[in-house]
C-alpha cells in the first residue's frame, strides 16, 4: 500500500466532515488513523448513556459508525490509545477487538494498530489476538515514547518488537511501524535529536525485516496562547514533524517512509469548547502552520460572528490559495464574503481539509525532488 499521509485525528464530527470533502486523488493519499478516546465524565452523564444497559458499547458505536459512513472506500486504522491496556466492551471484547470488528462489519477496510506501550498486558495481547487477519498481513506497529526511549537499548528493543511480531504471527515486510513522536509542541529537542531518534529505531526496525515506516508528530501546542501570544492577530508555528520526515526522506531514500501528524490539533486537545476558546483559523503552509488568531467566542455573546473577519484577514494574506484549492478554503472564500459561518466544529472541518489537501501535495512534490536528486546522484 503507497500512501503520501498518515493523519492521527479523533475521529470527531469535524474531522469526518473534512475527510468526507477531500477529492479523490488527495482521499487515495492519505491513510487515517481513527484514535477512538476512553469514555470522559461529560459523556457519562449524558442521557443516552445513562439510560443504556451497555453504555461502553453504546457510545464506542455512536464514535465508529460515523467513522463508516465517512471514510468509505479506502482503508483505515483505529486505535484506543487513551484506554486502560485491559479495556472490555460489555459483550466480553477487548474495546480494541470490538472497534475492529464493529468497523469491518459496516465494510470499512481496517488495519489493526498494535501498541508497544500496552503489550506487556497479558488481557491486551489476548484482545489483539482474537482480532482476525486482513487477507494482505497488513498490520501497524505503534512506537510510542515509550518504545522511542527503549530503543536506545537494542537488544531489549528488538526483543519487545520481535515479541509482537511472534505472537500475533505477522510478516515484517506487511507491516507499518509507526514512530510517533506526539506532542512535540514545547520540546526543546532539535530536528537533529529528532532525527537521530527515528533514524535509530529505524535501522533496527529494518534488521527486522519492517519495510515501511510512518514518522508522526504534532507541532502544533494544546492551547492558542502558545502558538499566537496576543488576541486578534497573525502568527506560524513551524512544523517539526514536516521537517523530521523530509530529512528523514532524504537520509534513507531507498526506503518507504511516509510523513503523519495529527492533523490541525495536538493530541491533548478536547472535543468540548470552553468559554476560553478563541475564534482560530489554522493554515498549513509549507513547513509551517500559518494563525489567525481572534478572541474567546464569550466576548461575543458565544457568538461566531468574528469569524467573518477572520476569514477576511486569511483570504488577503498571501498565504491564501484561492477557493478553488480545497472544499476547506472555498469555505473560507464564503465565510470572507459573510456567505457562512459555522460554528467550531465546521472549522475543525475547513481547517483539517486545507491541511490534508496541502500536506499531500507537499510530500507528493517532495518526493518528485527526492527522486531527480537520487537519479542525478546515481548518474553523476
Amino acid at each position: 500500500m503507497l500512501v503520501s499521509h498518515t493523519a492521527i485525528l479523533k475521529a470527531n464530527q469535524g474531522e469526518l466532515k473534512a475527510l468526507a470533502n477531500l477529492d479523490e486523488w488527495t482521499s487515495r493519499k492519505v491513510l487515517p488513523l481513527f484514535e477512538v478516546g476512553p469514555i470522559t465524565d461529560a459523556v457519562r452523564d449524558r442521557k443516552y448513556m445513562k439510560t443504556s444497559q451497555t453504555p461502553t458499547i453504546t457510545y464506542l458505536n455512536r464514535k465508529l459508525d460515523p467513522i463508516a459512513s465517512s471514510w468509505t472506500t479506502q482503508p483505515a486504522m483505529v486505535d484506543g490509545y487513551q484506554w486502560a491496556a485491559d479495556a472490555r466492551a460489555e459483550n466480553g471484547d477487548h474495546v480494541i477487538a470490538y472497534m475492529v470488528s464493529r468497523l469491518r462489519a459496516s465494510g470499512t477496510s481496517v488495519i489493526p494498530v498494535v501498541g508497544y506501550d500496552r503489550w506487556e498486558s497479558y488481557d491486551y495481547r489476548l484482545g489483539l489476538k482474537s482480532i482476525p487477519p486482513r487477507s494482505d498481513g497488513n498490520y501497524c506497529v505503534r512506537l510510542d515514547s515509550s518504545a522511542i526511549e527503549d530503543a536506545a537499548e537494542p537488544e531489549h528493543f528488538k526483543g519487545n518488537v520481535r515479541d509482537i511480531i511472534e505472537e500475533l504471527g505477522l510478516e515484517p515486510t506487511r507491516c507499518f511501524a509507526l514512530l510517533d513522536f506526539a506532542d512535540i509542541s514545547m520540546s526543546t529537542m532539535s530536528i537533529e535529536a529528532l532525527v537521530s531518534k527515528a533514524s535509530r529505531i529505524i535501522l533496527q526496525l529494518e534488521l527486522l525485516g519492517f519495510q515501511y515506516y510512518i514518522v508522526a508528530g504534532c507541532s502544533f501546542p494544546s492551547t492558542i496562547n502558545l502558538a499566537v501570544t496576543d488576541r486578534d492577530s497573525v502568527g506560524s508555528v513551524l512544523r517539526k514533524e514536516m521537517l523530521l520526515w523530509q530529512t528523514l526522506r532524504s537520509e534513507f531514500p531507498q526506503l518507504r517512509i511516509g510523513s503523519g501528524d495529527y492533523g490541525v490539533r495536538g493530541p491533548s486537545t478536547t472535543e468540548h469548547p470552553s468559554k476560553y476558546t478563541n475564534g482560530k483559523i489554522r493554515h498549513t503552509v509549507a513547513k509551517q502552520m500559518f494563525v489567525v488568531r481572534g478572541h474567546p467566542f464569550s466576548n461575543d455573546g458565544g457568538k461566531y460572528v468574528q469569524m467573518y473577519g477572520l476569514a477576511a484577514t486569511m483570504t488577503g494574506s498571501v498565504n491564501f490559495l484561492g477557493g478553488n484549492f480545497s472544499w476547506g478554503d472555498g469555505q473560507i472564500l464564503l465565510c470572507s464574503r459573510q456567505q457562512a459561518l459555522g460554528n467550531l466544529g465546521h472549522w475543525i472541518a475547513i481547517d483539517t481539509n486545507h491541511h490534508l489537501t496541502f500536506v499531500v501535495q507537499e510530500v507528493e512534490e517532495f518526493e518528485r525532488a527526492l527522486v531527480t536528486r537520487v537519479f542525478a546522484s546515481n548518474n553523476a
